[in-house]
């Protein structure tokens, strides 16, 4: 009675449905539902301080202002012993300033890149990257792949991606946790050039009105030569 018992258990067992393996857009929604289960990315108001070290420039700092509601942004940025602010307005408008001031000297703009057709750019950058993975659904042109791989000694979900607009490169590899769907890190690559491009390792967590945030951002090359880091200190309140 035990063998048929026993044999009877495996057959129930084999006849039950396989559960079927996430797709791509399913994990990036748990993300997302693990980042920010409010829904609350899109009408943001963040305002954080913000050390970037790189290896070329140890002493980077920036204050960021992200207002997602009203599309606006600005940057403020130590260059040398002047600060240069980047603004974008809820009209789009474009503005540069050092040190409070417009800038006509073109060896300065030169040098601290203070051309205001920059700061969509810089705007794109940080509400990308600050929002990972709430900003992918937006900026997704096509998902290609899914795997599972060992991603900084976690087991997660690689999915590869292509932007609508390069940011670094249209190519991404983005690495969840299958653990709990936390967004992990990034790898930008280029097909035609498998030397060429950038690995980012997230690490720890920050919290704003309920969104949990990477709080440091590790860029590697893809041969792991460190190249700096994205790191919010704090966030800034009114």
């Amino acid at each position: 009675m035990r063998i048929i018992a026993v044999l009877c258990s495996l057959f129930l067992l084999s006849c039950a449905p396989k559960k079927e393996p996430l797709s791509a857009e399913e994990i990036i929604e748990k993300s997302i539902q693990f980042h920010d289960a409010k829904k609350q990315w899109n009408s943001v108001n963040l305002a954080v301080h913000m050390q970037e070290p790189r290896v070329g420039n140890p002493k980077r700092f920036s204050v960021i202002n992200l207002n997602n509601q009203e599309s606006s942004f600005q940057l403020q940025r130590n260059r040398d012993t002047h600060i240069s602010t980047h603004i974008v307005d809820k009209n789009g408008q474009a503005t540069t300033l050092l040190d409070n001031g417009i800038v006509t000297d073109s060896l300065l703009i030169k040098k601290y890149r203070l051309e205001p057709k920059r700061n969509a750019s810089y705007h794109r950058f940080y509400k990308v990257m600050l929002g990972l993975p709430m900003s992918l659904p937006e900026n997704i042109q096509e998902i290609k792949e899914i795997s599972k791989v060992d991603f900084n000694n976690h087991q997660s979900y690689k999915v590869e991606i292509v932007l609508k607009e390069p940011l670094f490169s249209k190519n991404w590899y983005v690495f969840f946790s299958q653990k709990d769907f936390k967004v992990l890190g990034v790898e930008m690559f280029f097909p035609d050039n498998p030397n060429k491009g950038e690995r980012l390792v997230f690490e720890g967590e920050f919290e704003s009105n309920g969104i949990k945030i990477p709080r440091m951002k590790h860029w590697y090359e893809l041969n792991n030569e460190y190249s700096g880091s994205d790191i919010i200190v704090s966030e800034l309140k009114e």
